[in-house]
């Protein structure tokens, strides 16, 4: 089903409201007992009331600093985010939570650059400390030369050499030639719509010839939210949200803008998020992540303007009153008395 916008109203009749009583679906449950088992691990999460309390990886990607880093390259481009962003596959603002990943070719160029950065950094210091350790246990008729070119050479090249070419070489080609490694996404994973309430699943841009076709859709209010875990072999537990259609055999997971964590309650506190965000009878979350978008919610805004929200709360704000603030966030998150 594809809701429709009517340009009169700032909603669609399917935009999820929690105070409006849904039907119940009709459609017999048509889940095998093997995806019930692969992703529903116990109860769905609380629809109840929400925490406001937010999951940490949130409240790192966007900060206040980023927000005055945002708009001085949008002055320096002369052109607003707002005005770019209906280009983007990947959307995160007032009207849809979109994802969208670049292609693999992307990702290889970028891991090439990035990942042989951080392994010769971690693995250059072990080096000149067992160089000289080595140096220490040679006898002592041995020569630096023959020690250097003997035991430093082919180490360097076998080892770090090839590491630092790809960092090198990765470099080069994002910066000379930045369309190679930023490659528009054919289509997007998933979509958010507060809106028009509708939870999308894109077909795969990567392993689908149907780029950027819907795969599935349902309104928000047919999926439940359930929380993943999974151990690993040190012994922790991963936590991951993920919804499931209530009848179908639809799984959504959503670890792309949380990623999996041992801290359960950020995948609680993520639940929540999404839940507020959807509910177009309550404001948009307050975060960094959507200050420059609150006006154009007409129920955000008509909430800011009853409580007088400076409209750059979280853009003014210092560095350390904000470390304050993702403290006090933190404290509260582990506190919480989650249902």
């Amino acid at each position: 089903m594809t809701a429709t916008m009517d340009s009169q109203q700032p909603y669609a009749d399917t935009a999820y409201r929690s105070n409006r009583k849904q039907p119940d679906l009709s459609e017999p449950n048509q889940q095998s007992a093997l995806f019930q088992k692969g992703w529903t691990m116990g109860p769905p999460l609380s629809n109840g009331r929400l925490s406001h309390v937010y999951p940490t990886g949130f409240l790192d990607t966007s900060t206040p600093k980023r927000l005055r880093e945002y708009e001085e390259v949008e002055k320096r481009k002369g052109i607003t985010e707002l005005e770019e962003r209906h280009t983007y596959h990947g959307r995160l603002d007032e009207e849809v939570l979109r994802y969208a990943t670049l292609p693999k070719t992307s990702w290889i160029l970028l891991w090439m650059r990035h990942g042989g950065r951080a392994i010769f950094l971690m693995l250059f210091p072990m080096f000149v400390l067992t160089l000289i350790f080595g140096w220490t246990q040679e006898p002592e008729d041995a020569t630096f030369s023959e020690f250097f070119w003997d035991g430093v050479v082919p180490f360097f090249l076998l080892i770090l050499f090839p590491l630092l070419l790809c960092w090198g070489v990765g470099a080069y080609i994002e910066k000379v030639f930045p369309n190679v490694v930023y490659k528009e996404p054919k289509g997007p994973l998933w979509e958010l719509s507060r809106r028009t309430g509708q939870v999308t699943v894109f077909h795969h841009p990567e392993k689908s010839d149907k780029p950027g076709q819907v795969d599935a859709q349902a309104p928000f209010h047919e999926w439940n939210g359930y929380m993943l875990s999974l151990p690993d072999h040190q012994g922790n537990v991963w936590y991951r949200l993920v919804l499931v259609h209530k009848t179908q055999e639809w799984a959504l997971p959503l670890n792309q803008l949380v990623a999996a964590t041992t801290l359960r309650e950020d995948v609680l506190a993520y639940w929540d998020l999404i839940r507020q965000y959807m509910d177009v009878t309550k404001p948009l979350p307050d975060i960094p992540l959507f200050e420059a978008y609150r006006y154009l919610d007409p129920t955000t805004a008509e909430h800011d303007e009853k409580k007088g929200r400076n409209a750059q709360y979280w853009r003014n704000m210092d560095d350390e009153s904000y470390k304050t603030f993702q403290q006090d966030n933190m404290t509260k998150l582990k506190k919480y008395e989650w249902s």
